[in-house]
């Protein structure tokens, strides 16, 4: 473990960034431990707390009262554990980007006293996690939800864009056939040719209105929904660029709301929506599975 630093001027949340900031690749192999001082307090503590939700969402508790999680494994903070021995005592995990963050107290001295202690250790980006670097952006997105692709509805991609009057991002067909009609974590519903309720060619029909004053697909330049919410989000590609798999991803949480623009193929978007807390969707904050909800079943 690392030895007690001494107290910062910028405070306790400047103190774990510092941490952060200087755990490079040369630390990956092992985590770094950082005590406490001895007197911090618990408004200090709960403010940290509350920072780490900002930057990372919930947290997981791997221990409390000294029995350890035994369900821990590497995607949900198991680095952050063989940081330490018997001398735990209790122990909270947050994935942020690159690093696993670990908040809690170790004993001390052998007796009741505990000590505050805040951990820091590599944490496998899981959109390569476990899988082989040539693997798709498809792929991943089925290892990350765990997804099976079985026989299920087919999509007629030509009379589709046929009655779209474009083509369509190479991507977004793959994934209609490989999950078809559903939902990716209860959060991102996907817009599917000839669905019921969310079909892509009707929806493509009615968004002048929902758009405006942005231009609606199919004028020049206009926006192409994809993709709906319970929460209200939009999802939508701006169209234009000659090959419809440069077509960037934008995002808007409200109808009022600027959108925001993503430079990147849809099944990237997916993935990393589901993963990249640095996107600032609240799946990725999740430290456990990730799931999609077919309705063709």
């Amino acid at each position: 473990m690392s030895p007690t630093p001494e107290r910062s001027r910028s405070g306790l949340i400047a103190m774990v960034q510092n941490l952060l900031d200087g755990h490079g690749p040369e630390h990956r192999e092992q985590a770094t431990v950082l005590r406490l001082p001895e007197e911090t307090g618990p408004d200090e503590i709960a403010e940290l707390i509350s920072v780490l939700g900002t930057w990372s969402g919930r947290p997981r508790s791997l221990a409390m009262d000294r029995f350890v999680d035994p369900t821990v494994t590497r995607k949900s903070g198991l680095a952050l554990l063989e940081a330490f021995g018997e001398e735990l005592v209790e122990l909270t995990g947050w994935g942020y980007r690159a690093h696993w963050i670990g908040l809690g107290r170790i004993a001390v001295g052998g007796g009741p006293g505990t000590r505050p202690v805040v951990v820091v250790a590599n944490r496998p980006d899981p959109a390569w996690a476990g899988l082989p670097a040539t693997s798709s952006w498809v792929e991943r997105l089925c290892a990350i939800t765990g997804w099976k692709p079985g026989e299920g509805p087919t999509v007629d991609w030509q009379d589709t864009e046929t009655a779209l009057g474009a083509g369509l991002p190479k991507e977004y067909k793959e994934i209609v056939d490989v999950f078809g009609s559903g939902s990716f974590d209860g959060y991102v519903d996907l817009l599917v040719p000839n669905d019921r309720h969310l079909d892509l060619v009707e929806w493509s029909r009615t968004a002048a209105d929902r758009f405006a004053p942005q231009p609606a697909f199919p004028a020049p330049h206009g926006l192409l929904q994809w993709g709906s919410s319970e929460q209200e989000i939009d999802f939508a590609w701006e169209t234009g660029a000659a090959d419809p798999s440069d077509w960037p991803v934008l995002v808007r949480a409200d109808r009022h709301d600027e959108w925001q623009r993503f430079d990147c193929s849809l099944a990237e978007f997916l993935v990393r929506l589901l993963t990249d807390t640095s996107f600032g969707f609240e799946p990725s904050s999740r430290l456990e599975s990730h799931f999609f909800d077919s309705w063709d079943h």
